[in-house]
């Protein structure tokens, strides 16, 4: 199974920040085999690309506590740049949870990221992934 997603950069915001267009965050189902899910670039932010994974900050990273070892497969940079994908292996409830996280992607000689907080104290739409 593949979860894909879109982002788009949202120029609405101050500064402006990528948009994953997945009504606030992707569910994943238990299936014994690995699903990936892909975030795709589109819009003029199609243009860009998503940061290597070595650098720093990386084209995706967990904000505040990570899952556990085993649960999602290292995050790969696709071949043209404008895609992002992670396997989630969610075969049962030992792999249940939320999980934030944090795109960035180079456009125009700029990095723009996702907004993700941990602060209890915002109103933050912080993009999830979730374990069910």
């Amino acid at each position: 199974m593949s979860n894909n997603v879109n982002v788009s950069l949202d120029t609405t915001v101050d500064p402006p920040a990528l948009k994953v267009h997945d009504h606030g965050h992707i569910k994943v189902a238990k299936k014994s085999t690995p699903q990936t899910i892909r975030w795709n670039l589109t819009g003029t932010i199609a243009a860009g690309s998503f940061v290597a994974m070595d650098a720093d900050p990386p084209g995706f990273r967990w904000v505040g506590d990570a899952p556990a070892a085993g649960i999602f497969g290292t995050p790969t940079v696709g071949s043209n740049g404008n895609s992002l994908s992670v396997t989630d292996t969610h075969p049962d409830a030992g792999s249940d949870g939320t999980w934030t996280y944090q795109l960035h992607v180079l456009y125009d000689g700029k990095t723009y990221s996702t907004t993700a907080t941990t602060d209890p104290g915002t109103t933050v739409k912080n993009p999830v992934i979730i374990n069910r």
